[in-house]
C-alpha cells in the first residue's frame, strides 16, 4: 500500500490552499473527460469517413444503449468512491479494506448480466431505438461486439472512480488518454488496413477497454493504492452495500432519465417543427455539453475534497470548498458564455455549416443557454450530496429535473408556442429546479453547521 503518498495527498486535501488544490485536481480531470468525450466521436468519424452513412447511423442509434452500460459503471464506481473518500478522511481502515474486493464482485456480476441480456437481445434493443432495417443491421453488428467488452469498461471506470476519490486524478487522466489513443490507433488499423467494417470499430473499442481495465486494476494489484487489497478474500461486503447503493443508484438512473427526456423533446420538436429544428436543438445541446466539460472536471476534483473533509469532520472546509469551486466555476463560465451570447451563429455554424440561421434560431439558443453562468452552483450541489452520502437527495434532484419538471413543462409550453415553447418550457423548468436545489443546499449547510456544533461539544 502506498500510504505515505496518500498521507501527503490527504493532508493537502484537508489543510491545503483550496484554489491551488482546485486547479491541481481539476485540470487533469478536465483533460481526461475531454478525451473520453471524444471517444464516441472518433468511432462515428471512422464509421462515416471509411465505411458508410448507415454505419455512422448504426453507431449513433447504439449510443443510448452504450450509455446505459456507462451508467452501471458509474453506479458501482461513484457509490464506492463516495464511501472510500469519507473513510479516508475518518481513517476508517476497516471500511477501506473492503471496498476494492466488493467493487470487483459487483462489477463482474453486473457486467455478466448486462452482457447476456445485451448480446441475446441486441437486435431487439437496437430496433427499439427506432431505425431502418439497414441502419438496425449495422447498429446490431456494432453493439453485439461492444457489449462483450462491458466487463472491461465497468471494471476500468469503477476502479478509476476509486483512484479519483484518493485524490490521484492526474493518474486517471493518463489512463483515459491511453484508452482513447489505443482506440484511435486500432480504429485506423481495423477499418483502413483490415477492412473489418463496423465490427472493426467495435473490436477496437473492446480491445482498448481491455487495456483500460488492466492499467486501472494494476494500480491496485501492485500496491499503488492506499487501500488494502487481498485477492484471497474477494467477496461482497454486506455492511457497506447500503452506503454504496444509496449513492450509486442516482448515477444509474441518470442515463435513463436523460434518454426519456430526449425522447419526449425530440418527438415534440418533430411534431411542431422540421428536421432542421431537430438538428438545431441537437447542435445546441452538443455545444452546451462541450462548454460544461471544465465544470464536470471541477466537480470530479471537488468530490474527494468534500468526501475526505466530511469523514474528518471538517465541516467548515466543506462549505468553503463548495463556495470556492462555485464562484470560480461561475466566473469561468461567464467568460465562455459571453461569446456564445454575442455570436451564437459562429459556434453553431461549426456543427451545422449548411444551415442558414434565422433570428428565431438565435433566440432559441439564447433561451437554452441563458442560465449557463449559474449552473455550477447547482452542479456542485449535486457533488456535495453525492460526496457526503446523501443518495436519496441526489436521486430526487435527478428525477426532479428530467421527469418531474422538464417533461410536463415542455408539454405545456409547446402546446402554447410550438417549437419556441419547448425552449421556454426547459428554461422555466431549469429556473424552478435551481431554486429547489439552492434550498436543499442551504438546508444541507445548516445540517453541517449543526454537526460542527455537536463535534465541538
Amino acid at each position: 500500500m502506498n500510504t505515505e503518498k496518500q498521507y501527503q495527498i490527504t493532508n493537502e486535501i484537508l489543510d491545503g490552499n483550496l484554489i491551488k488544490l482546485m486547479f491541481k485536481l481539476s485540470i487533469p480531470s478536465t483533460l481526461g473527460i475531454l478525451m473520453l468525450s471524444l471517444n464516441t466521436f472518433i468511432d462515428a468519424l471512422f464509421a462515416g469517413r471509411f465505411i458508410s452513412e448507415n454505419a455512422l447511423a448504426g453507431i449513433s442509434i447504439a449510443l443510448p444503449l452504450t450509455g446505459i452500460v456507462n451508467g452501471f459503471a458509474l453506479f458501482i464506481g461513484v457509490g464506492s468512491a463516495s464511501v472510500l473518500s469519507r473513510s479516508i478522511g475518518s481513517r476508517d481502515v476497516e471500511t477501506q479494506s473492503k471496498i476494492f474486493s466488493n467493487l470487483i464482485v459487483m462489477s463482474v456480476a453486473i457486467a455478466l448480466l448486462i452482457t447476456i441480456i445485451g448480446y441475446t437481445f441486441s437486435q431487439e434493443l437496437i430496433l427499439l431505438m427506432g431505425s431502418s432495417s439497414e441502419v438496425a443491421l449495422e447498429g446490431t453488428k456494432y453493439f453485439k461486439i461492444y457489449i462483450l467488452g462491458s466487463v472491461f469498461l465497468i471494471l476500468a471506470e469503477a476502479c478509476g472512480r476509486l483512484i479519483k476519490s484518493e485524490g490521484k486524478i492526474k493518474l486517471t487522466a493518463i489512463f483515459d488518454w491511453l484508452f482513447v489513443s489505443i482506440n484511435i490507433f486500432l480504429n485506423y488499423i481495423f477499418t483502413t488496413i483490415f477492412n473489418l467494417q463496423i465490427q472493426g470499430i467495435a473490436l477496437a473499442t473492446v480491445i482498448a477497454m481491455f487495456v483500460y481495465s488492466i492499467v486501472n486494476l494494476a494500480y491496485f494489484i501492485f500496491g499503488k493504492s492506499s487501500i488494502y487489497v487481498n485477492f484471497k478474500k474477494i467477496a461482497i461486503a454486506i455492511d457497506i452495500m447500503h452506503a454504496i447503493l444509496s449513492v450509486g443508484i442516482s448515477e444509474l438512473f441518470y442515463p435513463f432519465t436523460i434518454l426519456l427526456q430526449d425522447f419526449v423533446i425530440f418527438n415534440l420538436i418533430s411534431d411542431y417543427g422540421t428536421n432542421t429544428d431537430i438538428a438545431f436543438f441537437g447542435a445546441t445541446g452538443k455545444i452546451i455539453s462541450i462548454v460544461f466539460i471544465p465544470i464536470i472536471g471541477f466537480a470530479q476534483a471537488l468530490q474527494p475534497i468534500i468526501g475526505m473533509n466530511y469523514g474528518a469532520q471538517n465541516y467548515v472546509r466543506i462549505k468553503k470548498s463548495y463556495l470556492t469551486f462555485a464562484i470560480i466555476g461561475t466566473i469561468l463560465l461567464i467568460f465562455i458564455w459571453l461569446p456564445l451570447q454575442l455570436s451564437p451563429n459562429t459556434f453553431l455554424g461549426i456543427l451545422l455549416p449548411n444551415i442558414q440561421f434565422v433570428q428565431d434560431d438565435m433566440i432559441n439558443f439564447k433561451i437554452l443557454s441563458i442560465l449557463m453562468p449559474i449552473w455550477p452552483l447547482a452542479f456542485f450541489s449535486n457533488t456535495l450530496f453525492l460526496s457526503i452520502g446523501k443518495g436519496k437527495t441526489v436521486l430526487l434532484v435527478i428525477l426532479l429535473r428530467s421527469i418531474i419538471l422538464t417533461m410536463p413543462m415542455v408539454f405545456l409550453f409547446s402546446k402554447i408556442s410550438g417549437v419556441r415553447g419547448i425552449y421556454y418550457g426547459m428554461l422555466f423548468a431549469d429556473i424552478l429546479f435551481m431554486l429547489i436545489v439552492f434550498v436543499l443546499t442551504a438546508l444541507e449547510f445548516q445540517y453541517l453547521s449543526s454537526l460542527k456544533v455537536k463535534a465541538s461539544k
